[in-house]
């Protein structure tokens, strides 16, 4: 679960990008501890300012409330302040939401949804941070980039042309990389009007949240290799082997590697029709052809430290988006403990 303090930076880069309003966050509320102590005990208050005037931010320090509770807190909180009093949490279960709307009781779930009645702002069934027109996956290279940018593998002042070097791309594709993240508000425009650099409004988890409802599995189809030919053993290791790599999870009966469709395409025509198999059987390699080189998303800093065994195994958003809709509790909570080691 994100801090409060996390969730509240969220909800103030949320609402400037889906509305276009400054929530300027102003430190905790000195007021919470004159408020008797369950609500002290139960609630994070920050004070804010948003449209020229006060308001409150109320995040949960452990689960929610029940419903009831919720409501009933934070009218008393609203009544003693004086203020507006905006529920902050990471998600809403529909009748929630729905009871919140119907008694009128702001919240922010970031980067999802937001009902501001004082605002007159009006609630959106879809996420607000998507504008008109906006594709439902980002561009293969945007992808390549921003998982980049969320593991730190780039400083935060670098130009275009610089970039376009590290990532391996040329000018054109950088070009529509700056469209897409144009559209979606996550450059900082004003930066690059003035210094034509490329600054983005988020880091590291902030900016994997913000962006991850428009990523897409690398993986684009599986294969199984018989053999192990010296190529093939040079390829980073992936899907399960790879978490298995990183977590307490058992290694599976055939080793995973990845591969970029381009690599994929020299490395085929060195198969034999015996070396391709139409299914997994125990032993043989499981071949993953990616949308994407691999090799293009260095692991970040908590990686492994070390130049000659970085790609050891694909990098650890990479493999959470290939391995995210598998059916298996061992796996998603492997993925889980992966995923927190990178805050």
């Amino acid at each position: 679960m994100n801090n409060a303090q996390t969730l509240f930076r969220q909800a103030s880069g949320y609402l400037h990008q889906a509305l276009g309003e400054d929530l300027l966050l102003d430190g905790v509320w000195a007021g919470a501890a004159q408020m008797p102590r369950y609500i002290e005990q139960a609630y994070d208050i920050n004070k804010a300012r948003l449209a020229e005037g006060e308001v409150l931010l109320l995040a949960s320090k452990d689960k929610a409330p029940a419903l009831p509770a919720l409501l009933r807190q934070r009218t008393l909180i609203q009544r003693e302040s004086g203020f507006p009093v905006i529920w902050v949490g990471e998600r809403l279960q529909t009748y929630v939401r729905k009871e919140m709307v119907a008694q009128r009781a702001p919240f922010i779930v970031p980067f999802e949804q937001a009902y501001l009645p004082f605002l007159g702002t009006h609630f959106q069934e879809r996420m607000l941070i998507k504008q008109a027109g906006t594709k439902e996956t980002l561009h293969v290279a945007t992808q390549v980039f921003l998982i980049n940018a969320a593991l730190c593998n780039f400083s935060d002042d670098l130009s275009p042309k610089e970039l376009a070097k590290l990532l391996g791309y040329s000018l054109m594709t950088m070009t529509r990389i700056k469209s897409e993240l144009i559209e979606h508000g996550w450059l900082d425009t004003a930066i690059y009007k003035n210094e034509k650099i490329w600054r983005l409004k988020f880091r590291k988890r902030d900016l994997w949240n913000a962006v991850k409802p428009y990523l897409q599995t690398p993986v684009r189809k599986r294969i199984w290799i018989r053999g192990a030919s010296p190529e093939l053993m040079q390829l980073p290791l992936a899907g399960l082997s790879a978490l298995a790599c990183q977590s307490l999870l058992g290694q599976p009966s055939n080793v995973v590697r990845a591969i970029g469709e381009l690599d994929w395409r020299r490395f085929e025509k060195q198969l034999t029709a015996a070396d391709r198999l139409p299914e997994a059987i125990e032993g043989v390699h499981e071949l993953e052809i990616w949308r994407y080189a691999p090799q293009r998303i260095r692991l970040g800093p908590k990686g492994s430290g070390s130049a000659d065994v970085k790609h050891d195994y694909v990098d650890p958003y990479s493999l959470f988006l290939s391995l995210e809709k598998m059916d298996d509790e061992r796996v998603q909570l492997a993925l889980k403990d992966l995923m927190r080691r990178l805050d």
